[in-house]
């Protein structure tokens, strides 16, 4: 394959296991793009350098600025009047955006003499501001990637419709989100979805009740407000009502983390309901395998944001846990609804506590369903299939 270039934020971060995995499988099969971190990071990742940059080089756009804005005036003219076009969403995204067009306009060159057949940013913010400049710069084409969490909040990125317009192609994971970028614009043809692989798939010795004497519930996210973990503690509420005994762990740290604390104080659940912080992904498959069923609850945040189908879910399905899910974004796309999972509204407490009042009384009648996650998620989300797609969607595109 042609040597490609993928933009990180900051690589490798803890959180984003599903990259990693990639990563991985890329290697397996030949695919051995370069890697650039932008933010942070480290220099070296399992063997493979990491090309950090270095922040010093923005020294040097008191050089670099000149030169290419004499150039390439008309890449000037384009991005400044993308930029003038609308303000700015939040602070957060100026400071990506003008740091992205900084380090592209500092390595340019060197990327012009690299001659690659792609530059590929794998988030729709910064890797992909980054990508989109260093395209206009070197006349190199790029792609990005773009998912809930770029595409459905309020504002979104500054510069996200026009990322969107010059992009070979963009990947997404959902269909809920392809969706999405299409409303927004975009030839369905550009639109490649591909889902997040799984790998080291983990086995389950049995499908009887963990603890005999309780449910064993799950749910793993941080601790923000799609997550919709408010919902999570109104289930508890009504689980002690109906008297079914239950331990409900929710792994994650947050900016919600003293507020739900707070309130499982005040609702009288905490002897139930246990934040157990972050966790490793070690850690965290292990807690899968000793937990019964796995509840997400995602909304639709107040400035729009969501998930799409967020990596916890088929990580649960891939363990046998007994999938509850919201009816929300792409969540159910996971699984198939009623045979491998149950897709429910969270504001709907009581049918999430039927079910789970069901599963304490006859555990033994989910069984099928959850085997039947477990084979499912082996056979959508397998991380040697996806990979595999990712590097044809490249093939196809750099030799068109």
């Amino acid at each position: 394959m042609n040597q490609v270039a993928f933009f990180y934020a900051t690589f490798p971060r803890p959180t984003e296991t599903f990259v990693r995995r990639e990563l991985r499988a890329f290697a397996q099969i030949g695919f051995d793009p370069d890697l650039y971190s932008i933010w942070k990071g480290r220099s070296e990742w399992e063997g493979k350098k990491i090309l950090k940059f270095q922040f010093f080089r923005l020294l040097y756009l008191f050089f670099w600025i000149p030169y290419w804005a004499w150039l390439k005036p008309q890449v000037f003219k384009e991005i400044l009047v993308e930029l003038w076009a609308k303000p700015c969403p939040n602070l957060q995204n100026w400071n990506e955006t003008f740091l992205a067009l900084g380090f592209a306009l500092v390595e340019a060159h060197n990327f012009k003499n690299k001659k690659y057949s792609l530059l590929h940013g794998i988030w729709a913010t910064m890797p992909a501001t980054a990508a989109l400049a260093l395209s206009k710069l070197t006349n190199t084409p790029f792609s990005m990637g773009a998912h809930a969490y770029d595409v459905f909040r309020t504002g979104g990125d500054w510069l996200l419709q026009h990322k969107f317009e010059n992009a070979l192609f963009i990947r997404t994971s959902s269909q809920s989100t392809a969706r999405r970028i299409e409303q927004l614009g975009v030839p369905i043809k550009k639109i490649k979805l591909i889902r997040r692989g799984l790998a080291n798939w983990p086995v389950r010795s049995n499908f009887e009740l963990v603890n005999e004497s309780r449910l064993e519930l799950l749910s793993v996210g941080r601790l923000v407000e799609k997550k919709g973990y408010i919902y999570q503690l109104k289930i508890a509420v009504e689980l002690l009502l109906r008297a079914v005994p239950f331990r409900l762990q929710i792994i994650g740290s947050g900016p919600l983390e003293k507020f739900l604390v707070k309130e499982t104080n005040r609702l009288g659940i905490a002897d139930h309901v246990l934040f157990v912080g972050s966790k490793s992904q070690k850690e965290t498959r292990k807690v899968f395998l000793e937990s019964d069923i796995f509840l997400f609850t995602g909304v639709v945040a107040k400035n729009g944001d969501r998930d799409g189908i967020p990596n916890v879910i088929p990580e649960a399905m891939s363990t046998g846990c007994l999938i509850l899910a919201s009816c929300n974004a792409g969540a159910s796309e996971a699984f198939i609804e009623d045979v491998s999972g149950f897709s429910l509204n969270p504001k709907d407490t009581k049918n999430w506590t039927s079910l789970l009042e069901e599963f304490w009384e006859e555990p033994g009648s989910f069984q099928l369903m959850r085997k039947r996650a477990i084979e499912h998620s082996r056979q959508a989300f397998d991380v040697k299939s996806t990979a595999h797609s990712f590097c044809s969607v490249i093939e196809q595109n750099i030799n068109l």
